[in-house]
């Protein structure tokens, strides 16, 4: 019995390395499919006019319009420890169950925020006037945090 035990733990404290590596490649898999976009309008000043599309894969195209450093097209690529920080924010905002529209004019002038993220067979877009006080702080955090994990400043500023 007692050698049945021994062994018994010694399969559990094998598998358990191999499930870990095996589960963190899958997530690293299931990243690959993920899609998040983000979109600045205008607004009555100078606010930045741009577009970004983040892929699964780490690539990043940025599409300055107005009020930016860059016009054009930009790329790049961020890590996939950046995507996962990305997907860890919209699962942090409880994206999908965010409304899909934010845009009551409380205040006018302001631009609009776009977003989106397709992961895993589900794709979620929300529109988000900034001068909307209804919507939620965790909303405009996202969009801030999108951002700078991609550090749009560099062709914006």
């Amino acid at each position: 019995m007692k050698k049945l035990l021994l062994a018994i733990v010694f399969l559990a404290l094998v598998a358990i390395p191999i499930t870990g590596c095996t589960s963190a490649e899958s997530n690293a898999s299931n990243n690959q499919d993920v899609v998040i976009t983000l979109e600045r309008t205008a607004c009555f000043g100078t606010c930045p006019v741009y577009s970004l599309t983040i892929r699964g894969d780490g690539t990043v195209v940025f599409e300055g319009k107005d009020f930016v450093e860059v016009k054009g097209t930009a790329e790049t690529t961020i890590s996939q420890d950046q995507i996962d920080q990305l997907v860890s924010e919209f699962e942090k905002a409880d994206y999908f169950s965010l409304n899909d529209r934010y845009t009551e004019r409380t205040v006018t002038d302001l631009p609009t925020v776009i977003t989106s993220i397709s992961i895993e067979g589900k794709t979620k877009k929300i529109e988000h006037y900034r001068g909307d006080f209804s919507a939620p702080e965790k909303l405009t955090k996202l969009e801030d945090r999108i951002d700078e994990i991609v550090n749009s400043d560099r062709w914006i500023k």
